[in-house]
């Protein structure tokens, strides 16, 4: 089974875009590249905050979204999602069919649910389930051992600062786009953000 690592920045973004719309579901794709048997997850992209999206609309986003994302070298390699309910932590119909139709062009494909009411400042453990499909193609978690935190502190603080900053009102997703085509959906001011962010955490700034 492949292992899947966390990036600071893919964690960071995925919490901005829920705490942005606290009150809707949110819903993005997971850019990445795999290596030595090991999925690293090292960015993701907001899709939608409005409605779940339709299989036409999510086609549309998602071939945008693989053409950019060639251009970096990286590869839509699952889904998130975060549901508006605090203590909903049902996947929903949706999630399983948008992460499923990712898993048939991409082999190890995640879904990543977010856990809303572990969404703290200090959470402690990541407030998120990793999901993979079995061998009957069924969604269920990922064993713990083969999720990966390499700077689980550095991010935790990075993602503290931005929250305190209320940096999440510069997280665009593709339902912002469509509204208005000048907003950046793959988010370069923020990720460069947390770029400096992350390299002051390690002295390099």
């Amino acid at each position: 089974m492949c292992e899947v690592e966390f990036t600071t920045r893919v964690y960071v973004k995925m919490l901005l875009h829920a705490a942005r719309y606290p009150h809707s579901t949110v819903c993005g794709a997971l850019l990445g590249h795999k290596s030595h048997g090991c999925v690293t997850l090292s960015d993701c992209i907001p899709i939608c905050h409005l409605y779940l999206p339709l299989s036409l609309s999510l086609e549309v986003a998602l071939t945008q979204i693989d053409s950019w994302s060639a251009l970096q070298g990286l590869v839509i390699a699952g889904y998130y999602q975060a549901n508006s309910g605090l203590r909903d932590t049902s996947l929903s119909c949706a999630a399983i069919r948008s992460a499923s139709h990712i898993a048939e062009y991409q082999e190890d494909a995640v879904l990543i649910l977010l856990d809303n009411e572990r969404m703290t400042l200090n959470p402690g453990i990541p407030p998120l389930t990793v999901l993979h499909q079995n061998s009957n193609k069924q969604w269920v978690p990922k064993e713990k051992t083969l999720v990966m935190w390499g700077h689980w502190e550095e991010t935790q603080r990075i993602t503290r600062q931005l929250m305190q900053a209320k940096a999440y009102n510069k997280l665009v997703d593709f339902d912002t786009h469509l509204e208005d085509i000048r907003a950046d959906w793959t988010n370069q001011e923020l990720n460069a953000e947390i770029t400096h962010l992350a390299a002051a955490a390690n002295g390099s700034a």
